[in-house]
């Protein structure tokens, strides 16, 4: 017997649990004629078909085409000129070739807000583009023989019940095997070439062409610039659990009944539970007085790190109740080296449910001051609304691999809120209003706060995932009152395994879990630990966990990863490897500037910014010159007059020196000169005019505001006229990107053979360039490729010495002289989680 004829005798006994995204229609083909079959088509897939949107796939047989059918990819919209998804229509044929009867439709892609298009097929293989949000978003490879090695089930009931799930969503036990291609930035155009061993990508837009072969049998992208391929999987599931998303999606039995049960089964263990407790004579009372609500408040540098011990509601409390414990093993990668470098986790458990004192909610504590956080979807969930799954593992990434320290659950599968998440700019499901919302911005800062009601992105964020609504806002549990958390029945607030992510008041992440708890008391042990805004996400065994580990290379299997309890029903590879549903993941924190090909930086000698442990001034040579920087929020800075100034008679006496508290803050100054009398150059100190700043294009201000920011403005700029604010004109010599004619001209030496210049990046970090150059090109070329936007010449006019004077070294500031000084003042590195008011 043929394989092929096998398989669709298999076909015919899984007949019965279609469900879900599968559509059973038997009705007859008028006729052989395309618009005929295309109108069969849309009745078939409930939208609308075009006749040129129909291709065939290879037959199987004349007999097998007759009695089993013959599948055909079509493109369907729910209304004409609609977005299309994928679907696969099995039609039985005549010998002749004669469509006869449409047997049964699956939606491969249920893409509705992504159209697919450019559907191609040669052989057992097809491809097509999504495009959303006016760009092409990916393009994703068939394989349409089945799933073969991308189907992770290895024991005899894992392949039954993936063939089962192949049937309902595929119409073959085999499944379709899928390849989707990313790319780092959309495109506007896009083309595909298909043969019987390669697919040809073309992706165009005003930059230019991106071209790459995707390798059909190997997955593999060969000459790809900004794509990267990704193999689906389909990974086994326990059970039960592929049991109840099977029952679910049939189409007459639906959701309701399975909550219902799962509503009852946790209630009646919840009730046993509760009854063996107060059986055995527990003597658990609670506080005569509840703990106050604990304020994480910064003090000095300490960063709020670690955080206070958390009250407890009961008069007795257990081992180790609300103490943190620092999570810091051998094995674990750490932020830095050095006794003074706190534990970046810190661990511990609190009781927060009054009617059940056994009922323990794990903290995790995480400082944001050495870890930055990220998410990646899964295999499944989120199902994209806007073109492909996501790869459901970490990136493969170096940079990222090797900085990962820890990885927990994401939220609810989309079935259950189609809440939304974006990752690395790419939609999958778009947000929702009023939703708590957990967001990566493009400074790598994590933020905190419900969606509002305008469903645009800022520009500024990077990735996102929202769940539910907020389980805590501005220390208040459950502000909207909701009576649902989870698919529960109404009013019911089942005792399960929950997890959720808060923001402290301090600005540090926290993950709490607990394996026999409600929603409310999830947001208790939230609060009592001081967050100041949490969200509720996934929920149930073997959905939640939260894993510490440290990877040194893939190969081999050489990483080390540990749940944080065993409680915690997960592989401890499962993010590592490949994983269903979306999560969070945790990374050691890189402070050092973006690394580029020709510049290495390294921590400057001299004074940091606290804590000492972290750098924020670094250094690095560039073709002689040498470059300063200095983070965005590690430093404030001030300019002060110096004694020889030309006195402008304006009756305003500059401050020619520092405050003594901001004395002791100082960890780096520069000498700017004094303006000549022939160009006296404008300068604001404190507020007060020292000489006024004239209108020229060949100069701008460097403006210190009253909150310590450096910017570079127009010398017309209206804040120049703002209260507090210190200002000085300089030669302007890099202006939105391109040097200015100015820095063509020969500098003068009267004052100093060397020459400094400092530059402002897009993100806000401070950079100078000191060299021995005979005009000040070569510095703002420096600038520019160090990514550098705007820069100045920092001389006045006449006197700079072109030194930079370093605390904590051999040449350090002095507090006042004779040329007018820029002070660059030590900031303490603060989290870099915040609660989004």
């Amino acid at each position: 017997m043929k394989p092929a004829f096998q398989a669709r005798l298999r076909v015919a006994g899984f007949v019965a649990v279609c469900g879900a995204f599968t559509v059973i229609v038997r009705g007859a083909v008028p006729s052989n004629d395309p618009e005929s079959i295309a109108r069969a088509m849309s009745s078939a897939t409930g939208g609308v078909v075009r006749a040129s949107d129909v291709r065939w796939e290879p037959s199987s047989g004349a007999l097998i085409d007759l009695l089993f059918g013959r599948f055909a990819l079509v493109l369907s919209s729910e209304t004409a000129n609609g977005p299309r998804d994928v679907w696969r229509v099995r039609v039985r044929v005549t010998p002749e070739g004669h469509p006869l009867t449409v047997i049964d439709a699956h939606d491969l892609t249920q893409t509705p807000l992504g159209d697919d298009h450019a559907l191609v097929i040669r052989g057992g293989h097809a491809a097509f583009a999504t495009f959303a949000y006016g760009q092409e978003q990916s393009v994703t490879a068939l394989d349409l023989s089945g799933e073969g090695p991308q189907n992770s089930a290895k024991t005899s009931l894992e392949r039954i019940t993936s063939s089962i799930t192949n049937v309902q969503q595929t119409g073959t036990p085999d499944g379709v095997g899928r390849v989707d291609v990313g790319f780092d930035s959309p495109g506007e155009r896009v083309g595909l070439s298909l043969s019987e061993t390669t697919l040809a990508i073309d992706l165009g837009d005003s930059s230019g062409e991106r071209h790459a072969l995707l390798d059909l049998g190997r997955g593999e992208l060969d000459g790809a610039t900004g794509m990267h391929a990704e193999p689906a999987r389909h990974l086994p599931k326990r059970f039960v659990f592929w049991a109840v998303d099977t029952v679910r999606a049939v189409p007459w039995i639906g959701p309701a009944p399975i909550a219902w049960l799962e509503e009852k089964v946790f209630s009646l263990r919840d009730s046993l539970k509760q009854a063996t407790f107060h059986k055995e004579g527990s003597q658990d009372e609670l506080a005569a007085t509840p703990p106050r609500v604990l304020d994480a408040v910064i003090i000095g540098d300490d960063g709020a790190w670690p955080p206070a011990s958390v009250p407890s509601i009961w008069k007795s409390l257990e081992r180790g109740e609300g103490e943190w414990k620092a999570f810091s093993p051998v094995w674990m990668r750490k932020f830095a080296s050095g006794a003074d470098v706190p534990p970046a986790f810190f661990t511990t458990f609190v009781r927060p449910d009054d009617a059940r004192p056994y009922a323990h909610v794990l903290l995790v504590a995480m400082d944001t001051r050495q870890v930055d956080l990220d998410m990646e979807a899964g295999t499944e969930d989120p199902k994209p609304l806007t073109g492909t799954h996501g790869p459901g593992r970490l990136p493969r990434d170096p940079s990222v691999l090797t900085r990962v320290v820890a990885a927990f659950n994401g939220g609810f599968k989309t079935e259950h809120g189609t809440y939304g998440m974006m990752v690395h700019k790419r939609v999958l499901l778009p947000p929702q209003p009023s939703a708590a919302t957990v967001m990566v911005m493009r400074d790598g800062r994590a933020a905190f706060g419900t969606w509002g009601t305008a469903l645009t992105i800022d520009p500024d964020i990077m990735s996102f995932r929202q769940n539910l609504d907020p389980l805590v806002d501005g220390g208040e549990v459950n502000p909207t009152k909701r009576l649902l958390w989870g698919y529960t029945l109404p009013g019911s607030g089942m005792q399960t395994e929950r997890s959720g992510i808060c923001v402290t008041r301090a600005g540090h992440i926290m993950y709490a879990w607990g394996d026999d708890v409600s929603a409310t008391a999830l947001g208790k042990a939230m609060r009592s630990a001081g967050c100041d805004y949490g969200m509720h996400l996934d929920m149930n065994p073997h959905h939640t966990g939260f894993l510490f580990t440290t990877i040194h290379e893939l190969k081999g299997h050489n990483y080390k990863s540990e749940a944080l309890t065993p409680l915690m029903e997960m592989s401890t590879d499962r993010y590592i490897e490949y994983a269903a549903k979306d999560f969070f993941y945790v990374m050691m924190r890189d402070p050092s500037p973006p690394q580029l090909d020709d510049i290495a930086w390294s921590a400057d000698a001299g004074l940091q910014p606290a804590p000492a442990w972290s750098a924020g001034i670094w250094t690095a040579s560039k073709n002689e010159v040498v470059l300063t920087s200095i983070d965005a929020d590690r430093a404030h800075y001030r300019v002060v007059a110096g004694t020889g100034e030309p006195d402008a008679k304006t009756g305003s006496q500059p401050s020619y020196e520092l405050d003594e508290a901001d004395k002791k803050r100082v960890v780096m100054s520069v000498e700017l000169g004094i303006a000549s009398e022939h160009h006296p150059r404008g300068l604001v100190v404190n507020g007060k005019r020292v000489l006024p700043i004239g209108d020229s294009d060949e100069e701008a201000v460097l403006l210190a505001r009253k909150d310590g920011v450096l910017q570079i403005v127009p010398t017309e700029d209206a804040s120049l006229q703002a209260p507090n604010i210190d200002a000085t004109s300089l030669p302007l010599i890099l202006h939105a990107g391109a040097i200015t004619s100015h820095a063509e001209l020969t500098l003068s030496r009267k004052s100093s053979p060397d020459h400094i210049a400092l530059g402002i990046t897009p993100d806000a970090r401070i950079i100078l360039a000191r060299a021995t150059v005979p005009s000040a090109k070569p510095l703002a070329e420096a600038l520019k490729s160090a990514g550098c936007t705007t820069a100045v010449l920092l001389d006045r006019g006449e006197e700079s010495a072109a030194i930079i004077h370093r605390t904590g070294t051999t040449n350090p500031p002095v507090s006042h002289s004779r040329s007018t000084t820029l002070f660059i003042l030590g900031e303490s590195m603060k989290p870099r989680a915040y609660h989004v008011h």
